[in-house]
């Protein structure tokens, strides 16, 4: 969605609010132009909406944009208990303004303004007594001054992005591991960043960004990386011959291999074997060390007895 161009002028009007425990609910589905923040204190429910269902636990929460068809449900037996807070974004300065929030939170634009973002997140700092301040005050008989509102509106967005923030961060690192885990597991093997984001899940832009953000390269930086990784153990600490490396690093052609390998290490194979072989000489002279059983080394003879 396009946001408009001067997010200054952009406010917001509370239309809605309660705190109800309900021991049964069936909403109809339904939508409407106000965003919705449900946030559920006691027990689950679920929320059918695009992208659903979502099943939300105590301590859980949802938000949904303006014009998201939407349904709650709260089966008979179990009880729930919930908060609700709905407000419309609009152009102008009818309400409580957002060019203070936009300015401290840019990330909030991203999500009151957008027509198909849904959030769900766990709350992991004050989402739950900031609805419950900002509810308790507009329930309240005396009158409310608007730059009180202005600070608890503040404060429930705040901590809807920092949860919402938080939410992708683990689910991004998530991805991130899991296509880790794959790329080291088919080293040998074709690689290609459609593969491995089709493998994570996730499309390959979000894959890209994810080893930008968190690693500090592009995919196919981070498999070449490993591949030469892989290639200088086994020139360290085997006798494969530079072609059979080559192979056994992901490179069908050695000429290719040699190639990246000196672009990498900035030495061609066999001079980096040469300076960073280890063979071990796997002599004993003559005899077998022998581990007693409080881990006392002696040798003993290939004929049986125990040596000095």
């Amino acid at each position: 969605m396009n946001h408009p161009s001067n997010l200054s002028d952009m406010s917001v009007t509370i239309t809605a609010c309660y705190a109800l425990s309900l021991p049964e609910y069936h909403m109809q589905p339904h939508t409407h132009r106000s965003c919705e923040i449900m946030y559920v204190t006691d027990r689950s429910c679920t929320v059918f909406c695009t992208g659903g269902p979502y099943r939300l636990c105590a301590g859980q929460f949802i938000f949904l944009p303006g014009g998201m068809p939407h349904q709650l449900e709260i089966e008979a037996g179990h009880p729930c208990a919930v908060l609700n807070l709905e407000f419309r974004c609009q152009k102008g300065a009818a309400g409580i303004p957002l060019g203070e929030l936009f300015a401290h939170c840019p990330e909030a634009a991203g999500f009151l303004l957008s027509s198909d973002t849904c959030i769900t997140a766990d709350d992991l700092r004050s989402m739950g007594h900031a609805m419950k301040d900002l509810i308790t005050q507009l329930q309240t008989d005396k009158e409310t001054s608007d730059y009180l509102l202005r600070l608890l509106f503040y404060r429930t967005i705040l901590e809807l992005a920092y949860c919402a923030g938080h939410d992708r961060k683990t689910a991004g690192l998530s991805y991130l591991k899991k296509a880790c885990s794959y790329i080291e597991q088919h080293l040998t093997e074709p690689l290609s960043v459609p593969a491995v984001a089709a493998h994570t899940g996730i499309n390959k832009s979000y894959l890209q960004l994810l080893f930008s953000q968190f690693l500090g390269c592009p995919v196919g930086r981070y498999i070449t990386q490993k591949r030469m990784e892989q290639a200088a153990f086994l020139l360290s600490n085997s006798s494969l011959g530079i072609t059979d490396v080559a192979f056994s690093s992901g490179y069908n052609s050695r000429q290719h291999f040699s190639h990246i390998f000196e672009d990498y290490y900035h030495m061609n194979p066999s001079a980096y074997r040469k300076l960073h072989a280890r063979t071990p000489a796997p002599d004993t002279d003559g005899a077998r060390l022998v581990l007693d059983e409080n881990g006392q080394k002696r040798r003993q003879s290939l004929r049986g007895n125990y040596m000095e």
